[in-house]
């Protein structure tokens, strides 16, 4: 489903139609913004610019990695006994934790190597603390927005049947 998702939402072309659809919508919705902007990755140098070229294939790539390392090992690290309840915190927090770690790592690897006259619309010379602290505030929020919808799918998955006794001997009959 994640993979699913960043192949969908996270292509260039829908993107493109996405965001310009909600760039006109303020607050109501930011949040769809960002859950549909993040996972972004981009097939062309020229057209994105090679710091958001390098910087969101990057940040992409690694949050996948380590969302789908992560949480194919959610339903052996939650006992049975959390329940529905435990697994939805972890896949959020989990989920939340590989896009921070993502937003974070490819934030350090754009400022050291990449040119900073490429980077110059989204990093300001002197200013990169306020870039690396919205990557943060978006990559938490991806994380948890993302994470609840995943968290849900994955807790309602696991909802085990109604358990049922079946008779074993059924009682005979007096004709």
């Amino acid at each position: 489903m994640l993979a699913g998702f960043v192949v969908l939402v996270g292509n260039p072309w829908v993107n493109e139609e996405l965001t310009l659809a909600l760039s006109g919508s303020e607050s109501a919705f930011r949040f769809a913004n960002v859950v549909l902007s993040y996972p972004s990755w981009h097939v062309d140098v020229d057209r994105a610019g090679s710091f958001l070229f390098w910087f969101a294939n990057l940040r992409t790539v690694v949050f996948v990695l380590l969302a789908v390392a992560g949480l194919s090992r959610v339903s052996r690290w939650v006992s049975d006994a959390a329940g529905g309840a435990g697994l939805f915190v972890a896949t959020v927090g989990l989920t939340t934790l590989s896009a921070v770690a993502a937003g974070l790592a490819s934030s350090v690897v754009g400022v050291a190597l990449l040119d900073t006259r490429a980077a110059l619309p989204y990093i300001i010379p002197g200013q990169s603390e306020e870039f690396f602290l919205s990557q943060l505030s978006s990559s938490a929020m991806f994380g948890v927005l993302f994470g609840s919808v995943l968290g849900a799918v994955v807790a309602l998955q696991r909802r085990k049947p109604v358990n049922r006794e079946r008779r074993t001997n059924a009682p005979k009959s007096l004709w």
